[in-house]
């Protein structure tokens, strides 16, 4: 148990560490010996837990995908579909920091990859009129064009200064959604 307790910090450490670092730099320009310096860390322990600094930021990435992925699956939109994406864009809201980071350090496909498998796993094709009487590629065509839009709606608003709350973010993707 203590030993768990200890690689916990000594990640978070190098995490928060790394996040302090690409204020200023790029992910590539940030050498082990710098981040280690910044998260006081030493070079062994880093090394036993990661081989780059981008390994740190890859293992964020992934723990974000989870987590989204998890309250997604979660909340499986019981309540109703304006107010699932309501709850979905506050919680990427309150983790704008480091989605602006993966953003920025282009370390988003895989995230694109589990939009696109919520978007499939959520929204049931047949319940949306411009996917009726469409053939299996066409559907598949237009749920990729969804999941694209939904992305790239969430990629601006948390990249560029657009004032919208994630109540106002969600009502734009329910209207793209919905044709309403």
């Amino acid at each position: 148990m203590k030993d768990d307790q200890r690689v916990a910090l000594t990640k978070r450490l190098l995490q928060e560490g790394l996040l302090r670092l690409l204020e200023k730099k790029d992910i590539d320009s940030i050498h082990v010996s710098e981040l280690c310096a910044e998260s006081g860390i030493n070079r062994a322990t880093f090394y036993r837990h990661y081989n780059e600094p981008r390994d740190i930021l890859r293992n964020m990435r992934q723990n974000m995908i989870r987590d989204v992925q998890t309250f997604a699956r979660k909340e499986k939109m019981g309540k109703n579909l304006r107010i699932w994406l309501e709850d979905l864009c506050q919680y990427l809201y309150d983790h704008a920091e480091l989605l602006r980071i993966l953003f920025k350090t282009r370390t988003d496909d895989e995230f694109v990859e589990s939009i696109q498998a919520l978007y499939n796993e959520q929204f049931d094709p047949l319940h949306y009129k411009a996917l009726e009487n469409q053939d299996d590629d066409s559907r598949k065509l237009m749920a990729y064009c969804y999941a694209g839009g939904f992305y790239y709606i969430l990629r601006q608003w948390i990249l560029e200064p657009i004032s919208k709350t994630p109540k106002e973010v969600a009502d734009v993707m329910y209207r793209f959604l919905s044709g309403k």
